[in-house]
């Protein structure tokens, strides 16, 4: 999202090359916000699940988080995979960085039920 500015500056025969060795380059950003996102979904898991009264409530919320990690983790990956199949997918990284954006408030909002439902603020 922040590299899509910048092509129009970048001839139309460099572009991909560019954004190829950018995303290669800033990759380990990425991939260290899909870690947080599993760490902080398993971490909720293990030491808040067992103390949740609404149990129901809380799985749906916590089905609704980790929908939205699934999808920003595949769409990440796939974007990020050197693979001659994803080349489509691949030159159109600006509609799917609007997808892992909505994917990234799906799972804002999904932590934010949980921690309504957790302190009964929520159903």
């Amino acid at each position: 999202m922040v590299l899509i500015p910048n092509l129009q500056y970048v001839p139309e025969s460099a572009r991909e090359a560019y954004l190829n060795k950018m995303i290669k380059r800033f990759a380990y950003i990425k991939w260290i916000g899909v870690l947080i996102i599993v760490f902080t979904g398993s971490y909720q898991w293990y030491t808040v699940y067992p103390e949740v009264i609404q149990k129901t409530s809380y799985l749906i919320a916590f089905a609704i988080k980790m929908a939205g990690a699934f999808g920003l983790f595949s769409i990440t990956f796939l974007l990020a995979l050197p693979n001659e199949r994803l080349v489509t997918m691949q030159q159109n990284r600006a509609f799917w960085t609007i997808i892992n954006i909505f994917c990234g408030l799906v799972i804002l909002i999904g932590a934010a039920l949980m921690k309504m439902i957790r302190e009964g603020q929520f159903f």
